[in-house]
């Protein structure tokens, strides 16, 4: 659920390399929505969390961990649903200063007549490999009656040594479909088990306004405990201009002091809908007073990455730094941004890169490029390609089921990223290193691989019959639709073929219109998939 701008700010030693990419999804429905985080004591162990298709269940969120860099993997994990036919969405995941891995995400079920669920923290004590530490509601589906606000969540935690170390905090928004006016929401929890009321974080003087559908606030807490919240705002009484409030706590989340950010010098209107605009900001772990905001913004007539940054804890910030490096004004849209600093002050910057597709827009081929802002330095590198393919469009980055998203992190001058990608016909998540200073990179690797070999079935759409092409010893048909709900089942099938060539045939004129799962098991235990459509 990536969050975009409905409003545009007009921001006004070269390395070179590039990575052999693999999969480490492979799913064959989607696997979207990556969030990646790398163990601050330890720079070879990493977590990704994205939300995935499991055949027969609900939409989950999963998780795979490593300890050596990416070359291996640990299995599958899941985070907990809190119901039968709940959803998961929206990962977010922080470390402790005791090792201990949080994921924060969506948990929840909704019909015409109910809406359960809300936000969950989940916790691992063995960093990333199983989740069975305990989980606590953050903030209920219902809190704030139909603003449903638990759209998503970003998870912060206090590894400070002051008094609020262990704090965790929690931004959220009101739903997507939620019609504006709305506002952001803060919670957080002085012991990572319970959390106290939520509260609006936009106040008086300092409000988000009627004119953001979406306002979503980030938020990053700093080495000495003090916690900073950003959020968009628009009212002409506080400024005439769109632009950003600073929201600063210096007592662990009880209160906020409170100043504009910065503010565009236009508002313009957004130019492609479909680009995906999130923004985030993060503190240096060597200057507390350093705070980086990230983002895409079209000052003239394409999208560029802007990084802008404060000194001085907020208080002033830096002309807007254009990160990309092709030519201004080119058309070539450039979105899909992360950024972060590593312990030395140095940022990495990430984001998806459209330079080399044909024509304009959005929906052109495109690849993951990255930069990098040396600690102290007043300029970026040259641009440098991460992905080592470029990707055709393809219309999947459209499914709200399957969110493309990506996170990036360095450390000892490797930059680490995750993304998602459709090279495959498939949203799935990519894996890729690169170091820096040596001018090389390891493989990009797939995180996931449980994707079935397919079957073959014809007629793709179906109406009434769908036939799968010869298929000698099947045992099993399970038919799912999208939520993992099992829909037809069968263990007889109507078999034809002459000779060698056995076509078994199931009915499935009962289905309503749509996408479903067709799994297949043999009687040999193997187990075969395949994606149709019900006309």
């Amino acid at each position: 659920m990536c969050p975009k701008f409905l409003f545009q700010l007009i921001f006004l030693s070269p390395l070179f390399s590039f990575a052999q990419n693999q999969d480490i999804s492979g799913g064959v429905v989607f696997e979207g929505e990556p969030f990646m985080i790398q163990n601050p004591k330890n720079p070879n162990h990493f977590v990704v969390a994205w939300i995935g298709y499991v055949f027969g269940k609900p939409i989950s969120i999963k998780t795979k961990a490593t300890f050596d860099g990416g070359k291996t993997w640990s299995n599958y994990s899941y985070l907990p649903h809190h119901g039968n036919k709940f959803h998961s969405a929206d990962p977010s995941m922080a470390f402790d200063k005791n090792g201990n891995l949080f994921a924060c995400y969506i948990d929840h079920y909704e019909t015409s007549t109910t809406d359960s669920g809300g936000v969950y923290v989940a916790k691992s004590s063995d960093g990333g490999l199983t989740w069975t530490g305990g989980t606590s509601k953050v903030i209920d589906i219902n809190a704030d009656g139909t603003k449903y606000p638990l759209d998503r969540p970003w998870l912060s935690i206090d590894n400070s040594n002051s008094p609020f170390q262990g704090h965790q905090y929690v931004t959220t928004k009101p739903a997507p479909w939620v019609a504006a006016p709305n506002r952001p929401y803060f919670e957080y929890s002085t012991n990572g088990s319970t959390w106290l009321p939520w509260r609006h974080l936009d106040t008086t003087n300092f409000l988000v306004g009627n004119f953001i559908p979406a306002p979503m606030a980030v938020c990053a807490t700093a080495t000495n405990g003090n916690l900073f919240c950003l959020y968009p705002s628009y009212v002409s009484s506080q400024n005439i201009l769109p632009g950003f409030i600073l929201a600063k706590s210096t007592n662990g989340g009880a209160t906020f002091n409170y100043h504009s950010a910065f503010y565009s010098t236009s508002n313009q209107s957004t130019k492609d809908t479909s680009a995906k605009l999130g923004y985030h900001i993060f503190i240096d772990p060597t200057d507390t007073n350093h705070i980086a905001f990230i983002a895409a913004g079209n000052p003239v007539n394409d999208y560029d990455i802007f990084l802008v940054e404060s000194k001085d804890g907020g208080n002033t910030w830096a002309t807007p730094l254009r990160i990309n490096d092709d030519a201004l004004n080119n058309g070539k849209m450039q979105e899909l941004v992360w950024a972060d600093f590593d312990n030395k002050g140095n940022i990495a910057i990430a984001w998806r890169d459209h330079r080399n597709g044909a024509g304009t827009g959005y929906a052109t081929a495109s690849e993951i490029w990255g930069a990098v802002k040396w600690k102290d330095s007043t300029t970026v590198s040259a641009n440098f390609r991460i992905s080592d393919t470029l990707t055709a469009y393809n219309a999947t980055y459209l499914d709200a089921d399957g969110n493309d998203f990506m996170c990036v992190t360095m450390a000892n001058d490797t930059l680490n990223a995750a993304w998602g990608d459709v090279r495959t016909g498939h949203l799935n998540i990519y894996f890729s290193r690169v170091a820096l200073k040596h001018n090389n990179s390891t493989s990009v690797q797939n995180i996931v691989h449980e994707e079935l070999p397919t079957l073959r079935i014809y007629p793709n759409p179906a109406h009434d019959n769908l036939k799968i092409e010869q298929f000698e010893n099947l045992k099993m048909i399970e038919v799912s639709d999208l939520s993992g709900k099992k829909v037809l089942s069968f263990n007889k099938f109507i078999i034809t073929g002459h000779g060698e060539l056995v076509e078994p045939t199931i009915n499935v004129s009962k289905l309503q219109r749509g996408t479903y799962m067709l799994k297949a098991q043999d009687i040999f235990g193997n187990e075969y998939s395949s994606k149709f459509v019900k006309q």
